[in-house]
């Protein structure tokens, strides 16, 4: 358990109407460029992120684009509910919540082990 001067910090729960997808990986290295869509209300909205290795351990930083931003603000979510939300997104996406749905034809990433025929 996580602590701050002897105080148990805890980490707030997941929402339950958040479902995380992944539709793209791009490994370069120590950086992953990701993108899919997360539902959200029953909308399927886009996003984009990159992980990143570190010293710290790995990283998520998700982005959203324009269009999605509009959305959420049309139903209703503020700056404290957006942060709240990518938080959430990125926190899925870290600890193996986000289901992967890459197409059947990618690539096998650069630098992997590829079965020849």
């Amino acid at each position: 358990m996580l602590q701050l001067g002897g105080t148990p910090l805890s980490r707030p729960e997941l929402p339950d109407n958040l479902e995380v997808y992944v539709d793209s990986l791009d490994e370069q290295g120590r950086v992953t460029y990701i993108s899919g869509y997360f539902e959200f209300k029953k909308n399927q909205l886009r996003y984009a992120a990159i992980g990143m290795e570190g010293y710290g351990g790995p990283n998520i930083a998700a982005t959203l684009p324009d269009e999605t931003l509009l959305a959420l603000r049309n139903l209703g979510l503020d700056d404290t509910a957006l942060d709240e939300l990518i938080t959430s997104l990125q926190r899925k996406i870290m600890e193996g919540q986000a289901h992967i749905r890459l197409p059947a034809n990618t690539p096998p990433e650069q630098g992997t082990a590829r079965e020849q025929k």
